[in-house]
């Protein structure tokens, strides 16, 4: 797949994800709304209202990461690279692609190993509903694989530049 593509294919997965957290986030509010409603009206909760809000709330939390990674709206620090020089630049965003490499790859296989143990042991919230894990934990393992997919290819696409940038430098 050329990088285009997958650039492509990262954007629409992380713009989907990131509607879905939206969309897990107002029905979020609207079970909070109806539990407090419901405690004050009718002095009753919402049954699972712990359970269900937990399991949105990861969901919320971890689906935007490969979106804010793609837009560049997370922390980054960039004041001690930009004072190097083009070529320890370029080796430093070679490093990073590697590394995030290899943490993504372990990570996400990780997260593969708790997804397929919650599966197979049948795992479940404690509380009175008794919801199974794994939906969360696949929304954890996919979250985590589209961003470290999102943060390869960005730096990837980085060293790039940053070495067309150092071709045109010293061709000058």
């Amino acid at each position: 797949m050329s990088a285009g593509r997958l650039s492509r294919v990262a954007r629409v997965s992380a713009t989907v994800f990131g509607l879905t957290a939206g969309v897990f986030l107002l029905a979020l509010v609207l079970l909070t709304v109806a539990d407090v409603g419901g405690r004050s009206l009718w002095n009753q909760s919402v049954l699972g209202t712990v359970d269900i809000s937990t399991l949105l709330l990861v969901a919320i939390a971890f689906l935007g990461l490969a979106s804010a990674e793609l837009d560049g709206r997370h922390v980054s620090v960039a004041m001690l690279e930009e004072r190097l020089s083009r070529k320890r630049r370029v080796v430093l965003s070679a490093v990073r692609a590697v590394l995030l490499a290899g943490i993504g790859l372990l990570l996400v296989w990780g997260l593969a190993d708790v997804l397929f143990s919650a599966v197979d042991r049948g795992e479940t919230t404690n509380d009175i509903l008794r919801l199974p894990t794994w939906p969360a934990k696949l929304v954890l393992f996919v979250s985590f694989a589209a961003f470290f997919v999102a943060a390869v290819a960005k730096e990837i696409q980085e060293l790039r530049a940053l070495r067309r940038n150092q071709d045109q430098e010293a061709n000058r």
